[in-house]
C-alpha cells in the first residue's frame, strides 16, 4: 500500500506525523460540525397544518397537537392563511407553507379536479376502523359546522320564524338582514327561501338563485365575511336577522343577548382533512389524520371548538348539554340540509363570478 504523505513530509521524520494527523482531524471535525445543523434538521419529525386560529387552533392544540406530539414526537407548527391559489402553488413548486388542512366538500372537489391532493394512504388511516361515510375523495371528514337562522327575539316573536322563506318575507318580518358572502351556502337559502323543496335543489338552476336574491337585496345590511362580525351584527342590533355559523349564535345567546338559533333548514358543512399534493411529509400527515379521527380526540377537539364531531363514536365522550349545541347531534337531523359536494362543486366557479357582479348592481 502506498505512503499517502508526500516526499518531503517523508523526509521530515516521524516527529512530523502527530501534527499532520492533528491538521487532517481538525478538517474532518470542522466539515463534521458544519454539516451537524443540517443532519439535525433532516432528523426533525414537523408536520406544518393549517391553522384558522381563535378557537379552532386553542382547541386543535389542546385536543390534537399536543397529544399527537406526545405520542409521536412529531412536532406540529401551524400555518395561517391557506387558500385554493396556496394549494395549487405548493403542487406546481414543491415549496410547502402547509402540508394538510381542512376544507369543505366543495374545495375538495375542487382540488380534486386540478390534481392537487394526496391519495389516502389507507395502510395509515385504517378503513376499517372508520365510519365509511367519512371518506370523500381524496379527503376524511372531522367535523362539522352548521349556518342557521338567528333572529333578534325582541324584534320577532319567539318561535315565528323557522324557515328560509320566513326569513325572507319582509312584509310580516320587516328589519335588516345580514348573509353570509360564503356563496356555496346563500346559494341554497335562495332556493329555499323560492319555494324549491330540500331533496330538488339539484342540479343548481342559477338564474332562480338570483331572482330570489333580488327579493332580499332591499333589506341586505350586511354580507358577512367572518363569524365574528355576523356575530357583532345581531348583537348590536345593527340587523333584526342574520345567517350565522352556529357557535357563534350559541356564543351570542349563552352571552345573554336575546337570540333564537333555528335548528330547521340550517346547512351542515362537513369539514375534511386533505394533504397537500406531493408533500414529503405525507405519512405524518396521515398519521395525525389517524389521531385525530380517535373518538375521544374529536370530542374534545369539538367541544371546545364548538363543532360537531363526524365520528359518531365521539357522542360516547359528550355530555346531553354539550350534544344540544352541536350540528351533527342525532336529534336534528330531521332539520340539517347537506351539500351535495359534487354537484355544488361544479356551479362555484361560474356561481360566484355572477355574484360579484350582482353585488355591484
Amino acid at each position: 500500500m502506498s505512503n499517502p504523505l508526500t516526499p518531503a513530509a517523508r523526509r521530515s521524520g516521524p516527529g512530523h506525523l502527530p501534527a499532520r494527523r492533528q491538521v487532517l482531524r481538525a478538517g474532518v471535525a470542522a466539515a463534521a460540525a458544519l454539516a451537524m445543523p443540517a443532519v439535525v434538521r433532516a432528523q426533525q419529525k414537523i408536520l406544518y397544518v393549517n391553522s384558522q386560529g381563535g378557537p379552532w387552533e386553542a382547541a386543535a392544540r389542546k385536543h390534537l397537537f399536543e397529544p399527537f406530539t406526545a405520542q409521536t414526537g412529531i412536532e406540529i407548527k401551524s400555518a395561517p392563511g391557506a387558500s385554493f391559489a396556496k394549494l395549487a402553488l405548493q403542487a406546481r413548486t414543491r415549496s410547502y407553507e402547509f402540508d394538510i388542512q381542512t376544507v369543505g366538500a366543495p374545495s375538495v372537489v375542487q382540488a380534486m379536479n386540478e390534481d392537487l391532493l394526496e391519495p389516502i394512504n389507507f395502510d395509515i388511516l385504517k378503513r376499517d376502523a372508520l365510519p365509511a361515510n367519512l371518506i370523500f375523495e381524496n379527503g376524511v371528514g372531522n367535523h362539522a359546522y352548521s349556518t342557521n337562522i338567528c333572529f333578534n327575539t325582541t324584534k320577532f316573536a319567539p318561535g315565528s320564524i323557522g324557515t328560509w322563506q320566513d326569513f325572507w318575507d319582509l312584509q310580516r318580518f320587516a328589519g335588516p338582514r345580514a348573509l353570509g358572502r360564503t356563496l356555496s351556502q346563500t346559494i341554497v337559502f335562495a332556493l329555499l327561501a323560492d319555494g324549491v323543496p330540500r331533496d330538488q335543489l339539484y342540479p343548481i338552476d342559477l338564474d332562480r338563485v338570483f331572482a330570489s336574491l333580488d327579493r332580499i337585496k332591499p333589506a341586505m345590511r350586511v354580507w358577512w365575511t367572518t363569524g365574528p362580525q355576523s356575530r357583532q351584527l345581531l348583537g348590536d342590533g345593527e340587523v333584526d336577522a342574520a345567517s350565522m355559523w352556529h357557535a357563534h349564535g350559541v356564543a351570542l345567546r349563552d352571552g345573554g343577548a336575546p337570540i333564537e338559533i333555528v335548528w330547521n333548514e340550517f346547512t351542515m358543512d362537513r369539514t375534511y382533512w386533505i394533504v397537500s399534493k406531493g408533500t414529503p411529509r405525507a405519512d405524518y400527515a396521515w398519521e395525525f389524520i389517524n389521531f385525530a379521527l380517535q373518538p375521544k380526540s374529536n370530542a374534545g377537539f369539538c367541544v371546545d371548538g364548538s363543532y360537531g364531531p363526524l365520528n359518531p363514536a365521539a357522542f360516547e365522550y359528550l355530555t346531553p348539554e354539550q350534544a344540544l349545541n352541536m350540528p351533527t347531534n342525532p336529534e336534528y337531523a330531521a332539520g340539517a340540509i347537506e351539500f351535495d359536494g359534487r354537484r355544488m362543486g361544479e356551479v362555484m366557479t361560474p356561481a360566484e363570478r355572477r355574484f360579484q357582479r350582482w353585488l355591484q348592481q
